[in-house]
């Protein structure tokens, strides 16, 4: 236990996770395994790693290797914070101890979020739909697209994802005169309807829908304006942000109490001794 929360074991994990995650950026370029993290982005890891991760084995191996490297960092948090945060709250600065452990606390809150976002709620992004279409959502919603409008340089739909994220956002499109309207059903009955812009999401009993822009259909004449929609809930996200936010308060205010309380005591002794 002691050696779990040592900080040479720290230091050696630390340096291992950042090698795999020099691995991923490698393994992850455009002729190599790009597709398949594009899906593991557009649903919840766990329906990946049960669907289509495995079509290529070594995105998954990947990843699941830096599931491991996570986990054996959050072990050492833990163990750090349980065998030799607590047991110093008694001795030296009180308040820096427990900012300190609490820093570590609440870290651990934000892992363990990560976490379990892997698996709970809802998540699908890149649904494609033109106008007239509906698809089902959860807890028994329905989404139709009624119609669309779209009055941009046509040339800026079917950009490729670099291209087009500068564009959405940039002063040449105009986000608020381009818009798609949504109708959100259960059963026969209208949920809500509205205007879906881009940057505006519109949420429905915990979903949140984005637009995240528009496309047309290569083979169809004449050329449709559809939408490519995101689908998100999560029930964690407002206590993953909340306690992500608590974390930089508490890292802040330790750094201050830090600054302001000088040398240690060991470093000041050491200081003395050099003067005589």
């Amino acid at each position: 236990m002691e050696r779990l929360s040592s900080l040479k074991f720290t230091l050696g994990s630390l340096s291992a996770l950042m090698i795999w995650l020099g691995l991923g950026v490698f393994i992850g370029q455009p002729k190599l395994l790009a597709a398949s993290f594009f899906d593991m982005n557009r649903m919840l890891i766990l329906d990946w790693l049960l669907g289509p991760a495995w079509a290529q084995p070594l995105a998954p191996l990947w990843f699941l290797g830096l599931c491991l490297g996570v986990g054996v960092m959050l072990l050492n948090l833990g163990f750090c914070t349980f065998t030799r945060l607590l047991p110093r709250l008694r001795a030296g600065n009180a308040l820096k101890g427990w900012l300190l452990t609490l820093v570590h606390l609440v870290m651990l809150v934000v892992l363990l979020g990560h976490g379990a976002e892997m698996a709970m709620g809802h998540k699908q992004e890149e649904l494609r739909m033109l106008p007239g279409q509906t698809v089902e959502l959860p807890e028994g919603l329905t989404l139709s697209l009624e119609s669309v409008l779209f009055v941009s340089d046509p040339s800026v739909i079917n950009l490729s994802y670099r291209k087009a994220r500068w564009t959405w956002t940039s002063t040449n499109f105009k986000p608020r005169q381009n818009w798609a309207k949504v109708v959100i059903r259960r059963g026969d009955a209208i949920v809500t309807q509205g205007e879906l812009r881009i940057l505006e999401p519109m949420k429905i009993e915990g979903l949140r829908l984005t637009l995240a822009g528009f496309y047309s259909p290569k083979d169809e004449k004449p050329a449709r304006v559809g939408v490519r929609l995101a689908l998100v809930k999560n029930p964690l996200t407002t206590l993953f942000f909340v306690a992500y936010g608590l974390w930089v308060v508490l890292y802040a205010a330790l750094a201050v109490v830090t600054w302001r309380g000088g040398p240690s005591n060991g470093s000041a002794r050491q200081a003395q001794a050099v003067a005589v």
